[in-house]
């Protein structure tokens, strides 16, 4: 039985080694180790193959076993020289490397003699083994020497490695411990020890354990494999040792009932069976042990998992930064930690933030990393993973990357890159050293942090989106407190959200005083306005409102109330207030600048005018004395100076009445009316100049809040100035229109009367409206003067121009908005014609 199962065995050796050096010669990428690889690997299956050769064949022949021997030789010299290679340490043994390689070639060649092996032997334990020779004795000494200084060599090497590299050690001394331990096994039977070469079954563990160390970039720590392995094993060797021991009883006292195999087969079935019913139990004793083991990386898992929930809380780009970094240096425990974010110049990525020192000094050289496009962004891009320096390298080979790159790679000293991704955009990348313990990252830990990772990109993701958002609140705040303007903004829920500066210089109310309040705590002329449009959902514009600030201040503003959305039912309104105060009292100054030339030119023109009767009184006052007793003299006399006196009379009373409107007369007016009114009176002066009037009216005409009486005296001024300017006679048109002011939007009613004169000289233009001004030899200059005040009293404007027909005048009036009523469209010519068309 023990035979079949040693032949079995090898079989199994053959099949493993070759499978797992040819998935090395496809896969591995560091060629001296794929070599030696390669080596170690052929080198066992060779030696397996031979002796399962020999060992299944009808006739056994000794050519066989001194072959194997041959291959045999070679397995501890490749497995020194792999150790050599995996620790770095050939150019310094390359003397130990060549005695060993001599040493075996001179004992492989004695294989072929009676030297090394003498013959063929048979016992039950293994069948058919070799009768050792001489120099055999020689042969397992160096066997067992070079396997047991491979093994002092990574164990030494396991005191000063760390990370990947002290865990790769340790899977390979394992590897070498199982394989190359259960291939000793087959030494026994030749030195008279009869045990079972049953180590020949965890050989093929050499040459898999092997591979994986070195073609998994991402290692198991081999703590896990060793909990997991040496629960398993315990529970299978123990059920499995009782359960033969029963079956071989039963063997040896029945044997007449079955075949001792067949029987053994059954016990064998049934054993792995009981073995399958324990999983269960087995997977609760592995995370038992696996929580004893791996306490530490558990409690890395806990606070990463409570870390990431706080993350979203920070909203500090800096502060984030710094705590995502922190978080993780410290529970993961390694030496250092950067972390790099994009938005550099030119779009690269720049060094956010670090913590630590690394060996060198020198935090990552910005041409691995800093350049946008660069083949390590491009990787971790594709990956979209967690990546350990020894799964970047590896992947380098596929890759036209940079000049040196690999090289820089190698040199440096990060472990583990954790690439940071928000909506499938890399914002950064974490680079963490090796960890204070030299152990390898847990895979409670790989988990940890990639689930870390993806909420510190969002965190990041929305910090960034907030600090965007702070700074344009922060801009459109300058903005709205740098305006020359007030300006309050009330939500839907009729709450104040906005205060500007400008604002509370002209309320007198702070900000916080006021936001999240009501209109109701500002002033009640203005809070009732506000109030009115918030609920009534209508924009309102007052051009001249006077707010009353406290008990004697007051200002003058330009409102104007408006929807921010006026879809909705309860929207946000926005009220602006420009304060017009000091351009009133500018205004009001300039007016009183202008009354005072005014009255000064006034005065002057007044003294002239009095003085040229005066000058005749005087004249003739001084002849009096000597012609008093000439009788046509003081006829003449008198008559003169009393009408020089009556003149300076008129003349002082037009001044005294100049432009006056009575208060106590204002109603309201039709123009139509008025201006018809004025007509008749003037109908003999139409005639005798051959002069007509034309009055129309566009659309339906409002009537207007004025004194009809002064009205009447100020188109009554108008319309002889214009008839004196035709003595060859013309058209006079009067039209009157409704229109609307294009900066208050008021309501306006245009009266415009046009003749078909020489027009005003255009030096004159800018005075026909001053006091005394005149253009004819016996105008008093003052009728233009008084339509300018009357018209000016009644708030409205009156302009002149020059027309390709005449001269033009232009009144505006104010309509008023709550006493407009409206008078029929009607079209009339006076003068020489009197009849009426519609």
């Amino acid at each position: 039985m023990y035979p079949i199962i040693y032949h079995y065995g090898l079989l199994a050796v053959v099949i493993s080694s070759f499978l797992v050096a040819l998935i090395g010669y496809i896969k591995a990428y560091e060629e001296e180790k794929k070599t030696l690889f390669i080596l170690v690997n052929g080198a066992g299956g060779l030696w397996a193959l031979c002796l399962f050769i020999f060992h299944t064949s009808p006739q056994p022949q000794i050519f066989w076993l001194r072959f194997s021997h041959l291959a045999g030789i070679f397995i501890p010299v490749t497995f020194v020289h792999f150790v050599f290679i995996l620790l770095g340490e050939v150019p310094r043994r390359k003397r130990q490397l060549t005695l060993f390689y001599l040493v075996g070639s001179i004992l492989g060649s004695l294989s072929f003699t009676r030297l090394l092996i003498t013959g063929i032997t048979y016992n039950e334990v293994m069948g058919y083994h070799v009768i050792p020779g001489p120099v055999y004795r020689i042969f397992s000494v160096m066997f067992f020497s070079l396997i047991v200084y491979g093994y002092f060599l990574m164990g030494k090497a396991l005191k000063s490695s760390s990370g990947f590299r002290k865990n790769q050690i340790r899977y390979c001394l394992v590897a070498s411990i199982l394989g190359l331990g259960g291939g000793i096994s087959t030494f026994l039977p030749i030195y008279g020890i009869n045990l079972p070469p049953l180590g020949i079954l965890v050989v093929p563990s050499y040459g898999i354990i092997l591979a994986y160390a070195l073609l998994k970039r991402r290692l198991m720590d081999i703590r896990t494999i060793v909990s997991k392995g040496l629960i398993y094993s315990t529970i299978t060797v123990l059920v499995f040792s009782l359960l033969l021991f029963i079956g071989f009883t039963l063997i040896t006292f029945y044997q007449p009932i079955a075949p001792n195999l067949k029987l053994f087969l059954y016990i064998l079935g049934f054993c792995f069976f009981l073995v399958l019913v324990l999983v269960p139990l087995r997977r609760k004793l592995e995370q038992l042990i696996e929580n004893l083991i791996f306490k530490r990386a558990r409690a890395s898992y806990d606070k990463l998992t409570r870390a990431s929930q706080k993350l979203l809380t920070i909203l500090d780009n800096k502060t984030l930064s710094r705590f995502s970094l922190q978080t993780v240096v410290r529970t993961t425990d390694v030496n250092w930690g950067t972390l790099w974010l994009a938005g550099g110049k030119n779009g690269n990525y720049h060094l956010e933030d670090k913590i630590g020192d690394r060996k060198d000094k020198a935090w990552l050289n910005e041409d691995i990393f800093l350049n946008q496009g660069s083949t390590l962004i491009n990787l971790l891009e594709k990956e979209r993973r967690l990546l350990l320096r020894e799964e970047i390298l590896p992947l380098f080979k596929n890759i036209e990357n940079e000049d040196n790159l690999e090289d820089r790679l190698r040199k440096s000293d990060f472990s583990l890159a954790i690439p940071l991704f928000s909506k499938d955009f890399l914002k950064g990348c974490l680079f963490l050293g090796e960890k204070r313990s030299g152990d390898l990252f847990s895979p409670y830990e790989l988990q940890a942090l990639t689930l870390f990772s993806d909420q510190t990109a969002m965190a990041l993701a929305n910090a960034q989106l907030f600090s965007r958002i702070q700074k344009m609140k922060e801009y459109n705040e300058r903005i709205v407190n740098n305006v020359d303007s007030g300006l309050i903004v009330v939500d839907r829920d009729g709450q104040i959200t906005t205060f500007n500066r400008k604002m509370e210089e002209m309320i007198g109310l702070a900000c916080k005083e006021v936001l999240g309040k009501t209109a109701k705590v500002l002033p009640s002329s203005l809070s009732e306005i506000i109030l009115k449009c918030w609920q009534t959902r209508k924009p309102v514009s007052i051009p001249q409102l006077t707010l009353k600030i406290g008990q004697s201040d007051a200002l003058v503003v330009n409102l104007n109330v408006s929807l921010i959305d006026e879809k909705e039912k309860k929207g946000e309104i926005v009220v602006i207030l420009t304060d017009f105060t000091e351009v009133r009292r500018l205004e009001e100054k300039i007016r009183q600048t202008e009354k005072m030339a005014s009255v000064g030119s006034m005065v002057s023109q007044l003294a002239h005018e009095i003085k040229n009767p005066l000058s005749s009184i005087r004249t003739f006052t001084e002849l009096l004395p000597e012609k008093f007793e000439d009788e046509e003299f003081r006829n003449k006399f008198h008559s003169l100076v009393s009408g020089e006196i009556e003149r300076i009379d008129s003349l002082i009373t037009r001044m005294l009445n100049l432009g006056s409107v009575d208060a106590a007369q204002y109603e309201m007016v039709s123009i139509q009316e008025v201006i018809e009114d004025v007509l008749p009176s003037l109908d003999l002066q139409l005639k005798e100049q051959k002069v007509r009037i034309e009055l129309s009216h566009q659309g339906v005409v409002p009537l207007i809040w004025a004194d009809p009486q002064s009205l009447k005296e100020a188109f009554s001024n108008i319309l002889v100035n214009s008839i004196q300017a035709m003595p060859q006679g013309g058209k006079i048109s009067i039209s009157t229109c409704k229109k609307k002011d294009r900066n208050t939007g008021k309501s306006l009613l245009e009266i415009s009367i046009t003749d078909e004169g020489s027009g005003i000289p255009q030096d004159c233009l800018h005075r026909v409206f001053d006091p005394f001004f005149t253009t004819k030899q016996q105008g008093s200059g003052l009728g233009l003067y008084i339509c300018y005040k009357i018209i000016q009293i009644h708030q409205g404007e009156i302009r002149a121009i020059n027309t390709d027909s005449g001269a033009s005048f232009t009144i505006l009036l104010p309509i008023p908005e709550n006493k407009t009523h409206f008078v029929k469209e009607k079209r009339r010519i006076y003068g020489q014609s009197t009849s009426c068309k519609p």
